[in-house]
């Protein structure tokens, strides 16, 4: 099995599509989270070092960021495992497509694989990219940390604390699931969210996007 039993797909979608986000402990399998595993240890992960280079330096919606990162194009042969969780998942997301027909078109194009550090990797307030499409999905694989949710109080382009609300705190566990919804489905609008550094042991994750190309390099992307 790849999904937890107790995943109720159908909920989290639609909660997806009206809030912009979803959160579950059970998301895949303990034996799948332990397959996921193994195959992010296979992979060489490059330093993605946005403290010293941050991502939109100087601006409102400045993004710094610590960890490191192996990405590349959906179902590419250096990753079997994660081809299997994305052919699943589309799948039961075809099931739904009575309910959520924007999703015919959805198809997962870029694996990510992700390590921060305890102690030092984290993400500050940010929205994921402009061109992603419609349904985002992240699964912890070990660590955990803490989630946050924002909205804006002035400006909706402002990613400065004073200009930010909690909406939603959660704790990733191993095997949990996030969702984040991208343009495309519902409203399209995109959740400002910010990743704490990990407690009590680094943190892995694997995320899954549909992207016209995959992330460019730390050094490149600093300079978008």
């Amino acid at each position: 099995m790849v999904l937890d039993f107790s995943f109720n797909l159908e909920y989290a979608l639609n909660k997806t599509k009206q809030e912009g986000y979803f959160f579950t402990e059970q998301g895949v399998t303990e034996e799948f989270r332990r397959e996921l595993e193994t195959e992010i240890d296979s992979l060489y992960l490059e330093e993605g070092d946005h403290i010293k280079r941050p991502i939109n330096r100087g601006k409102p919606w400045e993004v710094r960021q610590f960890h490191e990162r192996f990405y590349c194009e959906a179902k590419d042969d250096l990753v079997p495992t994660a081809t299997r969780l994305i052919l699943h998942l589309a799948q039961e997301v075809q099931r739904l497509y009575p309910l959520f027909p924007e999703l015919t078109r959805w198809e997962m194009t870029e694996v990510g694989y992700q390590l921060y550090r305890e102690g030092s990797g984290f993400i500050s307030p940010h929205r994921d990219r402009k061109n992603d499409k419609m349904l985002s999905v992240t699964i912890t694989i070990k660590g955990t940390n803490e989630v946050i949710m924002y909205e804006t109080m002035h400006d909706p382009n402002d990613y400065r604390s004073n200009n930010l609300r909690d909406i939603f705190r959660f704790t990733t566990i191993p095997g949990s699931l996030m969702f984040l919804r991208a343009p495309g489905f519902g409203n399209g609008k995109q959740v400002i969210h910010s990743v704490s550094p990990p407690a009590g042991g680094d943190r892995k994750i694997l995320n899954l996007r549909m992207r016209p190309d995959v992330l460019k390099s730390p050094a490149e992307f600093a300079g978008m």
